[in-house]
C-alpha cells in the first residue's frame, strides 16, 4: 500500500484559512515543512477548490521541482466536466471521481512517480482520506497565529473520526503533529 501524507495547516483556535486560502495561516516555517514533503512526494492530490483557484501558480509548472510529478484532483462531482475547466486554464491536472467507498482504489490506481502520496487540501478532503485509507497519515500544522474575523474559515464538515499522535515538534514556534487513524 502507497503512503498517504495529508498536509494541513491551521491557527491554534483551528482557523484553517484567512480570506480563503491557507497562506493567511501559514508561516515561513510552516512553508518550508510543506515544500519537504511536496519533495518526497511521487505525485500531489488536491481538491476542485484548489485546483480551480486562479491565484495558485500551476503545482507542475515546467522549470520547477515538481516539474514531472502527476497532479490529481479529486471530485465527488463530474470528473469530465472538471477536466475540461482545467484544460481551459492550462492545467495539466488529472481529475479523479471519487466516493467514499472507492476512495482507496482511487488512490491506489493513481499515477505517481513513487509510493509516496501527498495531498494539499481543506479538512473536508483530508478527513475522507483519513477515513477511508489505512495508514494515512495527517501532518497537521498549529500556527503560533489567533485568527479570527470576517476572513477566517472553520470547518463545518459534521463528522467523527478519532485519531492518535505519532510524533510532535515544534520548530520557530510552529507546532508539527503527526496523526494516524486509532
Amino acid at each position: 500500500m502507497r503512503e498517504l501524507i495529508i498536509s494541513l495547516v491551521q491557527t491554534i483556535n483551528g482557523s484553517y484559512a484567512q480570506d480563503g486560502w491557507s497562506t493567511g495561516v501559514s508561516t515561513k516555517t510552516d512553508f518550508e515543512y510543506f515544500k519537504s514533503l511536496r519533495r518526497r512526494a511521487g505525485a500531489i492530490i488536491i481538491d476542485r477548490r484548489t485546483a480551480l483557484n486562479p491565484a495558485l501558480p500551476l503545482v507542475n509548472a515546467p522549470g520547477k521541482a515538481l516539474e514531472h510529478t502527476p497532479v490529481h484532483v479529486l471530485t465527488e462531482s463530474d470528473p469530465e466536466v472538471l477536466s475540461g475547466q482545467l484544460e481551459e486554464r492550462g492545467l495539466d491536472y488529472r481529475a479523479q471521481h471519487f466516493s467514499p467507498d472507492t476512495l482507496t482504489r482511487v488512490l491506489e490506481s493513481i499515477e505517481s512517480v513513487n509510493d509516496t502520496l501527498v495531498c494539499e487540501s481543506g479538512p473536508n478532503l483530508a478527513y475522507r482520506l483519513l477515513d477511508a485509507y489505512p495508514g494515512a497519515e495527517l501532518h497537521l500544522s498549529l500556527s503560533p497565529r489567533y485568527s479570527r474575523n470576517s476572513g477566517s474559515h472553520f470547518s463545518q464538515l459534521e463528522a467523527s473520526l478519532e485519531l492518535r499522535v505519532i510524533d510532535a515538534k515544534t520548530v520557530h514556534d510552529q507546532v508539527f503533529i503527526r496523526y494516524v487513524k486509532a
